[in-house]
């Protein structure tokens, strides 16, 4: 089955349906960055989703929550040639979320030594609905100042997709 969901992802490439939005800062122990994006008039469909530190301890928090300000993540389209077409929808990092709520999902990924966690987007997508706003808490906690990295392939759900 990966296959069949290897070559749609690069079919899909091919066409500029694919795009990456990533990001890379520190936090000091204890420490948080919040993202936040918001969907357009059709649903979203998260593919893959990496994240890496020198931490000893990431936690990773969903929510569908408001928020403001924030800075627009670097995203560019899988086929460079239409980089420039509208995207989807845009990632932003340093926001300030609305009231939390209940967590959708998330996860804590500890270790004796750095920690790279990836969320294999082949067997585990996630729907964004459409017109939602979503808030994304990266939690530095684990050990020291150390670098973060955040990088997201999407796709906006296409018209035959149920």
């Amino acid at each position: 089955m990966t296959d069949v969901i290897a070559d749609e992802k690069f079919r899909l490439s091919l066409l500029g349906k694919i795009w990456l939005a990533d990001h890379s800062w520190s936090l000091t122990a204890g420490a948080q960055l919040d993202f936040s994006f918001v969907i357009g008039q059709r649903d979203v469909i998260a593919l893959s989703r990496n994240y890496f530190t020198l931490s000893t301890s990431i936690t990773v928090e969903l929510y569908e929550a408001s928020f403001t300000g924030g800075i627009q993540m670097h995203t560019i389209n899988r086929r460079l040639a239409s980089s420039g077409d509208p995207k989807p929808t845009q990632f932003y990092y340093g926001v300030t979320p609305g009231a939390l709520g209940s967590k959708i999902t998330g996860f804590v990924s500890e270790a004796t030594s750095s920690n790279r966690v990836g969320k294999d987007g082949e067997k585990e997508p996630f729907v964004h609905t459409a017109q939602a706003t979503y808030v994304l808490r990266v939690i530095n906690s684990g050990s020291g100042n150390q670098p973060f990295t955040l990088s997201v392939e999407y796709r906006e759900k296409i018209p035959y997709e149920y």
